[in-house]
C-alpha cells in the first residue's frame, strides 16, 4: 500500500499526531520488508533441520525525510526522544489516522543512531527504520 501520509503518534488513535507527525510525507522510495527473526533453525547431529517459531514475521519499513524545516525536525526530534530510540513503542499510520487508528500499527525503532543531514540552508534530512512491535 503506498503511503498517502505518513503519521506517528503516542496513541493508536492518532490524538497527538501534530506533535510527532512533520508536515511533509517521507520521500517516494519507501521501502518495506518483513522480518523473520523470530524462527530459530536448529540443526541435529544427523543432519535433520528443525525450526522454533517464537514469534511470527514482523513488517518493517524504511523511510527518508528531505528538507525538513526547523519545525518539522522538531517534531520527529520529538518523536525519537518519546521512544527514547528502541526502547518504547509508538504508532504510525499509513492514511494519516483517517480511520481513526484501525489501521495504526504499534512500532519502534530498529536502530540505535539517528543523524539529521544539512541538506540545504535551513533544511535536513533523515533516514530511519521502524518494525513492527507484536
Amino acid at each position: 500500500m503506498a503511503i498517502s501520509t505518513a503519521a506517528f503518534d503516542d496513541s493508536n488513535d492518532g490524538s497527538s499526531k501534530g506533535t510527532y507527525t512533520p508536515d511533509r510525507n517521507p520521500n517516494i522510495g519507501v521501502q518495506y520488508g518483513s522480518d523473520y527473526q523470530g524462527i530459530v533453525k536448529n540443526q541435529a547431529i544427523g543432519g535433520e533441520c528443525y525450526t522454533i517459531e517464537r514469534y511470527g514475521k514482523r513488517r518493517s519499513w524504511t523511510m527518508q525525510f528531505s528538507f525538513l524545516n526547523s519545525t518539522d525536525q522538531a517534531k520527529l526530534q520529538a518523536l525519537i526522544d518519546y521512544a527514547d530510540g528502541r526502547k518504547n513503542e509508538f504508532y504510525f499510520a499509513e492514511d494519516n489516522f483517517a480511520s481513526s487508528g484501525a489501521n495504526s500499527v504499534k512500532v519502534r525503532f530498529n536502530q540505535d543512531t539517528f543523524i539529521f543531514e544539512e541538506v540545504a540552508q535551513g533544511a535536513t534530512s533523515i533516514t530511519f527504520n521502524i518494525i513492527e512491535q507484536l
